[in-house]
C-alpha cells in the first residue's frame, strides 16, 4: 500500500463513515492488542472526532452529521447485532449533539470542546448509572463496607467510600479525555497533512487476529465468574451479611442483566430499524460502508500493530487515530 507523499489530505464524507462505523462496529477488540487502559474512551473519542471533522468540513449538506449517524446505526446493527444498546443511544445522543453544535463553524474551537467533554461525560455517566442499576445500592454498600473492614484490620480509620471513589475516578478520566480531545482536534487537519507525507509501510496483522477473538468468546463467562468470586469474597470479609443477601444480590443482578440485554436492547434495535431505514437516498452509501469494512478492518489492524511497536503512551493514541484517517481515505482514492 503506497500512500501519496504531495497531496494536501482532506477526509473525504465516506471516509469519516467508515472510520466512525468501524469504531463502533469492533474495534474494541482490536484495540486490547494496543494495552491501553480505558479503551472505550477511545472508541467514543475517535467518534467524536469522526463527528466533528464532519460538521467541520460540512461536505455540502447541513445534515450531514445525521446522515453519517444513520449509516453508522445501519452499519452497526449489520456487523455487531447483538452490541449493547448503550453503545446505540450514545451514538445517537452523540450524532444528534454534533448536529446541533456544529450548524455553522463560528466559535469552532470552543464549539469542539464543549462537544467533547459532553459526549465522553455522557458515556460515563450512562456506564455509572447502569452500574448502579444492575448491582444495586445493597451490592455497592458491601463494597464500601468490605473495603472499611480491611482498612480497619489494617490497622488505617477510613470511611471513604471506595465505590464513589471508583466512579469519581471514572467520570474523571473521561472528562479529562473530553478536554484533551478538545484542546487536540482543531489540529488534526494540519497533521494529517504532516503523517501522509511520511505514511510507513502497515506490517503483517496475522498475528493478532487468532487472539482477538479468543478473547471474545471468554468475555462473558470471565465475568460472571468474577462476579460470583467478589459476592463469596464479601461473605468471607463480611461474616455477618446474611447468605441469602447475597443471593438475592447474584440473582437481582443476572435478572436485570436479562431484562437490559433481550428486552430493552431488542426494543432499540427495532426503533432504529424502524427509524432509520435503508432507503434509495442512503443505499448507495450503506452498502458502500459494509463492502469496504472487512478490507479496511485488515489495514487498521496493520496500523494498529505498527504503532503499538514504535509509539508509546500519547503518541501511541493520536498516530493511531490519525493514521486510521489516512488509511481511510487513501482507500477510498485506491478503489475510486
Amino acid at each position: 500500500m503506497e500512500y501519496p507523499k504531495d497531496i494536501k489530505f482532506k477526509p473525504d464524507f465516506r471516509s469519516l463513515i467508515l472510520v466512525w462505523a468501524f469504531a463502533e462496529s469492533g474495534i474494541g477488540g482490536f484495540l486490547h492488542a494496543l494495552r491501553l487502559p480505558f479503551t472505550g474512551i477511545l472508541v467514543g473519542g475517535i467518534a467524536v472526532i469522526c463527528i466533528t471533522l464532519i460538521g467541520y468540513y460540512k461536505f455540502e449538506n447541513k445534515n450531514s452529521i445525521l446522515e453519517a449517524m444513520s449509516i453508522v446505526l445501519l452499519t452497526k446493527l449489520a456487523i455487531s447485532p447483538h452490541s449493547p444498546w448503550q453503545a446505540y443511544v450514545a451514538v445517537i445522543f452523540q450524532g444528534y449533539l454534533g448536529h446541533l453544535i456544529f450548524k455553522s463553524n463560528q466559535f469552532f474551537s470552543i464549539k469542539v470542546l464543549i462537544f467533547a467533554i459532553i459526549s465522553l461525560l455522557e458515556s460515563a455517566f450512562q456506564k455509572v448509572l447502569i452500574a448502579f442499576l444492575v448491582f444495586g445500592k445493597e451490592f455497592m454498600s458491601s463494597i464500601d463496607q468490605a473495603a472499611i473492614s480491611i482498612a480497619n484490620a489494617l490497622g488505617f480509620s477510613s470511611d471513604i467510600s471506595i465505590v464513589k471513589t471508583v466512579f469519581g475516578i471514572y467520570i474523571l478520566a473521561h472528562l479529562l479525555a473530553g478536554i484533551a480531545i478538545g484542546i487536540w482536534l482543531p489540529k488534526i487537519p494540519s497533521q494529517l497533512n504532516l503523517l501522509i507525507k511520511n505514511m510507513p509501510e502497515p506490517e503483517n496483522y496475522e498475528k493478532y487476529s487468532s487472539q482477538i477473538i479468543k478473547r471474545k468468546s471468554k468475555v462473558i463467562f470471565s465475568s460472571l465468574a468474577i462476579f460470583i468470586g467478589i459476592l463469596l469474597l464479601l461473605k468471607w470479609i463480611l461474616p455477618e451479611v446474611k447468605g441469602i443477601e447475597l443471593i438475592w444480590i447474584f440473582f437481582r443482578s443476572i435478572l436485570i442483566s436479562v431484562m437490559l440485554i433481550f428486552l430493552i436492547g431488542p426494543l432499540i434495535r427495532k426503533f432504529i430499524k424502524n427509524k432509520w431505514t435503508v432507503n434509495k437516498d442512503n443505499e448507495e452509501m450503506f452498502q458502500t460502508t459494509i463492502a469496504r469494512i472487512p478490507e479496511f478492518s485488515q489495514k487498521a489492524i496493520c496500523w494498529i500493530q505498527y504503532v503499538n511497536k514504535y509509539y508509546v503512551g500519547i503518541s501511541k493514541v493520536k498516530y493511531l487515530v490519525l493514521g486510521l484517517l489516512v488509511i481511510s481515505g487513501t482507500s477510498e482514492n485506491e478503489n475510486g
